[in-house]
This record gives structure tokens, C-alpha cells and sequence, in this order.
């Protein structure tokens, strides 16, 4: 009866999410259990673009070598424009037989290559210069661009929205302490329930024509970083 006269009394004086107060049967332990909730966001440090080259030839030899050497004329255009080849990664290759089809069956069209490259900039101005470099030199395909933060930032930045999160939980369960005339005493458990980040994405639908202006007008997106974290008292 003394635990269901908790329960109601938590219910009625005040309403949190994830709270809940219990007695450890075992050894007569009571316990609050709470969880708290954080969502910061940042501006981005960091973008990515992918960019493509899709190249149709009677041979699959011709194809290859074609897309070949569009990719080469990409990436010397990217160092000449200063980035790093450390920066500039394959993300896809593919070659395969092309075909049309018709009630009548269907109909080589001949074979197709395509590379795609993923470029990264700690710069996010220059994101205008990765599309530039990369139309120049032959591309036919913008994908998309990502806008997100450097690994150093990120953990910066998950450090913040854990002690957010943690706060917010110990918050919870003073209230809920209180509001029983209760204590905290010990803190017996300490979870990271959930960590997530999420970066703007940003798809480029448009031929590749307009990407290099589109890019320039771009106003990149804060991002997103939530965390929840499960303590568990002990009370007196």
C-alpha cells in the first residue's frame, strides 16, 4: 500500500516523462529513476560534395577509359585549387551494359561507366570551388552536398549535450525528491541511452550547369545533436 501511495503522489504533483520511483523488494531500497533530454544545435563546420561522372561508349573499354580520364582532369583541377588528395575519396564505381527496352525486347545501348568522387572541405565556402573544379574538369553529376561537423567538433559539441542531458535528468529527480519529502542519497547507475547527429543534407536536382551558381547561394543549415542520459538514486 506504502508503494501505491508513491506512485499516485508522483503522478499528482507533478508529470515528467520518463521518471518512476520504485522499491527494490529485495533489501526495502527506494529508488528514482529519471531520464534526461537534450537538443543542441551548431553551425557546421565541415562539408562534403559528391560529384559524378557517367560516361556511355559503344565498349566497356572505351567507357572506362573515358570516365578515367575525366576523374584525373577532376582531381588535378581540385589541387591546383588547393585541396588535399587526402580530401578526395571514391565513393562508387560501376560499369555495366546499358540497355532500352521496347515490346520488342530489349536493346544494347552500349556500356556504361561511372565514378563518383566524395570531396571534403573544413572550408564550407568552398564548397562553390569543389562544383567549379569539378564541372571543369568534365563532371556530369552533383549529388549532393553534406554540411556537418569535424570529428573534433562533434565530440566537443556530444560533450555539451551529454552534460545537458545529465543535468536535466538530476533536475528531474530533486523535484521528484522533494515533492516526496524524500532525499537523493546515492547514485547507483549512469546510461547513455541515446547519442545522435545529424548533418544537413542538401540535394542538388538541377544539371550541372546550374549547380556552380546554386552552390554559391546555399546558406547551409544548423545541426542537429541530441542525447538522453538514465540516472537511478538511491533515497533516505
Amino acid at each position: 500500500m506504502k508503494n501505491t501511495i508513491f506512485i499516485i503522489l508522483v503522478i499528482g504533483l507533478i508529470t515528467l516523462s520518463a521518471c518512476t520511483f520504485t522499491t527494490d523488494s529485495n533489501n526495502q531500497e527506494n529508488t528514482i529513476n529519471v531520464q534526461g533530454n537534450s537538443e543542441l544545435r551548431f553551425q557546421p563546420d565541415e562539408a562534403e560534395v559528391s560529384i559524378g561522372v557517367s560516361i556511355l561508349k559503344p565498349t566497356a573499354k572505351e567507357a572506362q577509359d573515358e570516365v578515367n580520364k575525366v576523374i584525373n582532369q577532376i582531381i588535378d583541377n581540385l589541387r591546383y585549387k588547393g585541396f588535399d588528395e587526402k580530401d578526395i575519396q571514391t565513393e562508387q564505381i560501376s560499369l555495366y551494359e546499358d540497355y532500352s527496352w521496347s515490346e520488342d525486347g530489349r536493346e544494347s545501348l552500349g556500356w556504361r561507366a561511372t565514378q563518383n568522387l566524395l570531396v571534403k572541405s573544413d572550408d564550407i565556402t568552398k564548397v562553390g570551388d569543389i562544383i567549379d573544379a569539378a564541372t571543369e574538369g568534365g563532371a556530369n553529376q552533383i549529388n549532393n552536398i553534406n554540411f556537418g561537423l569535424s570529428e573534433a567538433k562533434e565530440q566537443e559539441y556530444k560533450a555539451q549535450a551529454l552534460s545537458e542531458a545529465t543535468k536535466s535528468a538530476k533536475d528531474k529527480a530533486e523535484i521528484i525528491a522533494n515533492s516526496l519529502n524524500v532525499k537523493l542519497h546515492e547514485l547507483r547507475s549512469v546510461t547513455e541511452s541515446n547519442y545522435y547527429y545529424v548533418p544537413y543534407r542538401y540535394d542538388m536536382a538541377m544539371g550541372v550547369e546550374k549547380a556552380a551558381d546554386e552552390a554559391a547561394t546555399i546558406l547551409p543549415q544548423e545541426v542537429t545533436i541530441t542525447a538522453q542520459v538514465a540516472l537511478i538514486y538511491t533515497t533516505k
